[in-house]
């Protein structure tokens, strides 16, 4: 029922079919609208091998369509607010009823209505309005285009938040492990996923450290380095006109270089060239005595490492943290680069997304959620929904009270 001008004009700019009564007192719109789009298609960001093939589109009906879909309850909430001045845009608020805490979908809508802006063209605008340590380098909600994430996140007491014209959800709280956990470990056996999980932690600190531990030896602390394997670095940096700082800073901006022109070429010669690029230019710059091997080895092994990390916001945080890290062992060695991890640490440790602390459930321990963090255990020992997002109904499946709101 349209009871004024304002809510007239706003429906007719959403597509939709309007009827005003005589006297001009009241009106009803109906959506009648076929928006052009694309159809569902495979994941691009986040494929698996296993588990569903459908990611969302840029059309936020359809979008719901596919979360209706996986989660057919009454408790499946959706509230709609329109962000923008002069061209509005549809915002969603998706969450469950009786599991989501009122307190954080009354902190996210209240955000949201805050946010003052001509026209949110991408989400990206919400987040950085939204979010609660905007200048961090680290994620600090979750974004994915997988529907069946986001309805695990709800049941899990989270909420996410879709904007219209943007294939993809942001959900909110988000922890620093859930940044590090893929889609396919729940497709497998949980066995398998614990290695893999355990993998990527290691992986995303080796990204970050292992080009300023190299630098550090090399500079400061060759009395760590076995003497055969210090001769055999010696021998390679022997004709190199350049400090082992400056070839390893050399080489990471080379390779960032490769990285982002691959990432700006088409798809069909995008990959191409950014790896026979690194391996030409590598080679080529070994033999012109410009680097070492073993610099083209650690910068090449860094950004392997950082390529196991499931989410794009933490390679891209563990990618810039590489350089603070090697000028700092440039300088002082093996104690910078504890000092700054020391540092890193109480910086993680400070940050909080929506009240839940980043490094939670390790740091405020919560043995609890430990299941689903560090590793993956086997769902029928999940028994309770993560106690740091504070869940309304913390047990996920409680039969008779279950079997009690179907008798009512």
């Amino acid at each position: 029922m349209l009871m004024d001008l304002a809510e007239t004009v706003k429906a007719l700019l959403d597509g939709n079919a309007v009827l005003i009564s005589g006297d001009e007192m009241w009106g009803t719109a109906w959506n009648i609208s076929k928006q052009a789009g694309r159809d569902v298609d495979k994941p691009e960001n986040e494929p698996t091998l296993q588990g569903p093939q459908e990611a969302f589109v840029e059309n936020l009906q359809q979008n719901l369509a596919l979360l209706r879909k996986r989660c057919r309850t009454s408790d499946f909430k959706v509230e709609t607010i329109h962000v923008g001045v002069r061209a509005p845009v549809l915002v969603a608020l998706i969450y469950m009823n009786e599991v989501t805490p009122f307190s954080l979908v009354n902190e996210v809508r209240q955000r949201i209505e805050q946010i003052q802006v001509d026209a949110p063209v991408d989400a990206n605008v919400i987040r950085e309005f939204i979010t609660d340590a905007p200048f961090t380098l680290f994620p600090m909600i979750e974004q994915t285009e997988r529907p069946e994430r986001v309805v695990s996140s709800l049941l899990q007491g989270r909420m996410g938040v879709m904007m219209d014209g943007a294939p993809n959800c942001m959900v909110m709280p988000a922890t620093f492990t859930m940044f590090l956990s893929s889609p396919e470990d729940y497709y497998t056996h949980f066995a398998l996923a614990l290695p893999l999980r355990l993998l990527r932690h290691v992986m995303f600190w080796a990204a970050v450290l292992v080009p300023s531990m190299y630098v550090a030896l090399l500079t400061h602390n060759q009395d760590l380095i076995p003497m055969p394997l210090l001769v055999s670095v010696a021998a390679q940096h022997a004709g190199i006109p350049f400090p082992t700082s400056m070839e390893a800073l050399g080489m990471m901006v080379a390779f960032e270089a490769l990285r982002e022109a691959g990432t700006r070429l088409p798809r069909a010669v995008g990959q191409s060239v950014s790896i026979v690029g690194t391996l030409v230019i590598g080679d080529a710059a070994v033999r012109a005595g410009l680097v070492s091997a073993g610099m083209v080895i650690v910068v090449a092994s860094t950004g392997v490492a950082s390529f196991t990390l499931p989410a794009l916001g933490l390679v891209q945080a563990a990618r810039l943290l590489q350089f603070p890290f090697v000028i700092v062992a440039s300088v002082s060695g093996l104690y910078g680069v504890i000092l700054l991890g020391v540092v890193l640490l109480g910086h993680m440790s400070s940050l909080e997304s929506f009240g839940v602390p980043y490094l939670s459930p390790v740091a405020p321990t919560v043995r609890n959620d430990l299941k689903d963090a560090l590793i993956r255990a086997p769902w029928w020992a999940m028994t309770r929904r993560p106690l740091q997002f504070h869940a309304t109904d913390s047990v996920r499946a409680d039969r008779a009270r279950a079997a009690q709101r179907r008798g009512r």
